[in-house]
C-alpha cells in the first residue's frame, strides 16, 4: 500500500505532535521497507543532535523568604514595644499585677502607721 508520507510528517511524528492519523500513516509506512526504520534513526538522531537543549532550571536561594519573614517579626515586635509605650505613656494602665496586691500593700503600711 503505497502512502504520502512528508518530511514534516515525519518531523512531527518524531516531535510527538501528530495526529492520529498521521501517525498510523507513519507507522505503515514505516512497515513497508525496513531500510526506513534505520532512516528514521538516524533522522532522529540527527533531530536530537541539533535541537536547542532545554534550560534547567535554576534552584532558588532560600535566603530571601527567610530574610524576609525575619523583618516582618521584627516590625511585629518593634510595634508591639511602641504600641505598649504609648499606652504606657498615655495613662493607660497595663496591670502586671492584680489589684488586691495594691490593697494588701496599702493595708500594711495603715497598720504600720497606726503603730
Amino acid at each position: 500500500m503505497q502512502t504520502n508520507v512528508t518530511d514534516e510528517m515525519i518531523a512531527r511524528y518524531l516531535s510527538g505532535t501528530a495526529t492520529p492519523q498521521e501517525v498510523t500513516a507513519v507507522q505503515d509506512y514505516l512497515s513497508e521497507n525496513e531500510e526506513r526504520i534505520d532512516d528514521l534513526l538516524a533522522m532522529s538522531a540527527a533531530v536530537e543532535q541539533f535541537a536547542p537543549a532545554k534550560p534547567k532550571r535554576r534552584a532558588r536561594p532560600l535566603w530571601p523568604a527567610f530574610s524576609a519573614a525575619a523583618c516582618v517579626a521584627l516590625l511585629i515586635g518593634v510595634g508591639i514595644a511602641f504600641w505598649h509605650s504609648n499606652m504606657s505613656g498615655m495613662g493607660v494602665g497595663i496591670e502586671t499585677a492584680p489589684a488586691y496586691a495594691e490593697q494588701d500593700t496599702m493595708i500594711a503600711t495603715v497598720m504600720e502607721d497606726s503603730l
